[in-house]
């Protein structure tokens, strides 16, 4: 429908942080990609609008989820019963050091990329891991999407196993500008973000470094 369309159903969404409004069988416009309004009645002026076949149905605002790593969906919903360093060490450190292969990273990425393009999820801000080659195709299949997300290369250089942990702060931070510069222009609804995994597993050097490629 591209960027210019009204959806008409029942909608609901929060007008301030302090309230929420539902207009009943109302008119969502939307005009170069931004939203117009919500109206009981639609405007003479975008009545000319595409109109998707969405009567009777519930319309919500898309949600932002500001914390996911994409590695861990592939064994969701297990280990809750286990402490935060158990499970690292159990579950998510093992399926992560499964990216330095690219087919499984490949065939990984793809479904968390379609399974997020089909929930309510529009934004996101997503962890993937230390591996360049498997974060940069994790940023091809969130573009194709139409999302609008953030990827981050993780950094770890102590603490965490051997097939993770970065060859030093030098060797991590490298290996990010390397990547910033690759991924460069690639994308227009992906953008790169710095995501050092946590303060245990980086050193005050690979923090001071990212700091420094913030700027």
């Amino acid at each position: 429908m591209g960027e210019n369309f009204v959806l008409q159903g029942d909608i609901c969404f929060c007008p301030s942080p302090d309230g929420t409004r539902f207009v009943e069988n109302g008119f969502l416009v939307c005009v170069d990609g931004k939203c117009e309004g919500v109206f009981p009645v639609l405007p003479e002026k975008y009545r000319g609008l595409a109109r998707a076949d969405t009567k009777g149905q519930f319309i919500v605002p898309g949600l932002t989820d500001l914390h996911v790593h994409a590695p861990q969906y592939a064994f969701r919903g297990t280990g809750a019963d286990q402490e935060l360093l158990e499970w690292l060490e159990e579950r998510a450190f093992p399926e992560e050091e499964r990216y330095a292969d690219m087919d499984h990273a490949k065939k990984a990425y793809d479904i968390f990329a379609s399974d997020l393009k089909a929930s309510p999820t529009t934004r996101a801000c997503v962890f993937a891991t230390v591996h360049r080659e498997a974060t940069e195709y994790l940023m091809e299949a969130l573009e194709g999407t139409g999302l609008v997300t953030f990827v981050g290369k993780v950094n770890m250089d102590r603490n965490a196993p051997e097939a993770l942990c970065e060859n030093g702060a030098a060797a991590s931070l490298r290996e990010t500008r390397r990547w910033l510069e690759e991924v460069d222009g690639r994308f227009s609804r992906t953008r790169p973000i710095l995501t050092p995994r946590f303060i245990p597993s980086c050193s005050d050097a690979l923090m001071r470094g990212l700091s420094h490629i913030q700027k």
